[in-house]
């Protein structure tokens, strides 16, 4: 028998969860669909076994970008360093090629500061005093110093931190604030239903409003829902897959679906500092941040990493290493480096939007990257300012080979690809995040963001959600 809801949510991440939240706290009937299994603190594990990470994350290798998205319900808060900040208000002043801002006239950094509050609220987010760093963070603040560069303390959604160093393989203690702990809880409290391991397949008009059909990926079944409102919130890449593949039963969808797709100006970077005692496996992952650079398009941030990110995903090398670089006895320099005088560096920032994401015959999700000189620019004055910094205390920068031996980008900060704007002709949605053409149709999630924000993204794509559930609460078609 086909289920009947007022609302139907795809995916439980940073919108979806905020979204169920708020409509079924409207005593609107609401159902969570989610393609991964639930996780807790009894099931997460701190281990590197790629048979664990393969549940956990969903992997996407397309030509010249790989995408690491979490897989549960949760969605990117299981796995998420937990870093919370409010992007900057020039970020919402961005222009494209032409001229023309890229974000719609009703979105600043003051109208969206009301919903940061909201969520800073829920996620307890605060500001780490310098007591509560990694010392790898103090040591990242002690270069920044030596090189001239000022250098702060993150805001973080964590509590209590037991600084174990396994924020990215999900928090056994319940002390990372992920969505697990405050939305998610508080929608299933209102009377949300949550549907795990269920892929959503098509979304379609019909005579109440939409008919989505899905998948459970336990039982192999097909089934279908029917709803007055579907609220999309499968991420950058799931998102934008699902409306092409639901394309044809849809009014006229924009062409800039799947498009626009950027990294968030995300690329890892890796110092060797031989004088220091880095500590690179311990504390919470993320601590410290220099927005020195800002006006050069980015900002960098002291990060820990587990041996798997430097080894298999990142593939550090020493400048004068021999060929082959990236095992034997190589690689065992590295790791031999590892544990004290590694240090890892995030570059977060305003990339060109270079990628896509599309479908190929079979409905396969394809995904590529064209790097334009803005990106480019970005990327290398990066790495010019993080030699710069390491060498301030006799280090050195070593070589990642994504980027600079391949020009290619690794993220996990996907955003950009159903991008909210002023029009069908500029973007998918409006500034409400409803779907142009298609009334009670809505994307609410990172694929909504509709530029680079060169901070970590989670509280923007939040507010955003609680800035559009109000708006669905209010215009709600009975």
């Amino acid at each position: 028998m086909r289920e009947f809801f007022d609302v139907c949510i795809i995916g439980s991440g940073f919108g979806g969860s905020v979204c169920g939240a708020k409509l079924s706290g409207a005593k609107k009937t609401t159902l969570i669909l989610e393609q991964g299994r639930r996780w807790d603190k009894n099931t997460f594990q701190q281990t590197q076994d790629v048979k664990y990470l393969k549940e956990i994350y969903e992997e996407f290798e397309g030509e010249n970008i790989k995408v690491s998205t979490a897989m549960g319900v949760g969605g990117g808060s299981l796995l998420y360093s937990a870093s919370s900040l409010r992007t900057s208000s020039l970020v919402f002043e961005q222009k494209d090629k032409n001229g023309r801002r890229l974000w719609p006239s009703e979105y600043s950094r003051k109208v969206l500061n009301p919903y940061y509050e909201k969520v800073e609220k829920n996620l307890n987010v605060s500001q780490l005093l310098w007591s509560e760093v990694p010392k790898r963070d103090g040591i990242f603040a002690k270069a920044c110093n030596a090189a001239g560069y000022t250098c702060d303390r993150l805001r973080i959604a964590i509590v209590n931190c037991r600084n174990c160093g396994f924020c990215h393989t999900g928090c056994k203690f319940d002390r990372k604030q992920s969505l697990i702990l405050n939305y998610i809880p508080e929608a299933e409290k209102n009377g949300a239903k949550i549907k795990e391991e269920c892929k959503a397949l098509l979304v379609k008009r019909n005579e109440k409003g939409y008919l989505v059909a899905y998948k459970d990926l336990k039982s192999g079944v097909i089934n279908e829902v029917s709803c007055k409102t579907v609220i999309v919130s499968a991420g950058a890449i799931q998102s934008p897959a699902l409306m092409l593949r639901s394309k044809k039963y849809l009014d006229n969808l924009s062409s800039h679906v799947g498009k626009n797709l950027t990294a968030n100006g995300n690329i890892f970077l890796a110092a060797h500092l031989p004088k220091e005692d880095c500590e690179v496996f311990k504390g919470k992952v993320q601590g410290s941040v220099t927005y020195a650079f800002w006006e050069e398009g980015f900002v960098l941030q002291g990060v820990g990493t587990l041996p798997i990110s430097a080894t298999v995903i990142n593939r550090v090398r020493f400048n004068n290493a021999k060929k082959p670089f990236y095992w034997g006895i190589e690689m065992k320099r590295v790791m031999k480096e590892y544990g004290r005088h590694l240090l890892g560096i995030a570059v977060i920032g305003l990339d060109g939007s270079d990628g896509s994401v599309f479908l190929d015959e079979n409905e396969n999700i394809k995904l590529i990257w064209s790097m334009s000189e803005k990106s480019r620019k970005v990327f290398d004055k990066a790495i010019v300012r993080a030699k710069e910094i390491v060498e301030s205390l006799g280090g050195e920068l070593l070589i990642t080979e994504p980027y600079q031996e391949k020009g290619e980008v690794i993220t996990v900060h996907p955003l950009g690809t159903c991008r909210m704007a002023g029009d069908k002709s500029d973007g998918v949605i409006d500034s409400n995040c409803q779907v142009f053409g298609n009334p009670n149709l809505y994307i609410v999630d990172s694929s909504a963001v509709p530029s680079p924000l060169g901070v970590n993204p989670s509280l923007t794509i939040a507010a955003i959600a609680e800035r559009a559930s109000d708006y669905i609460v209010q215009n709600f078609q009975p």
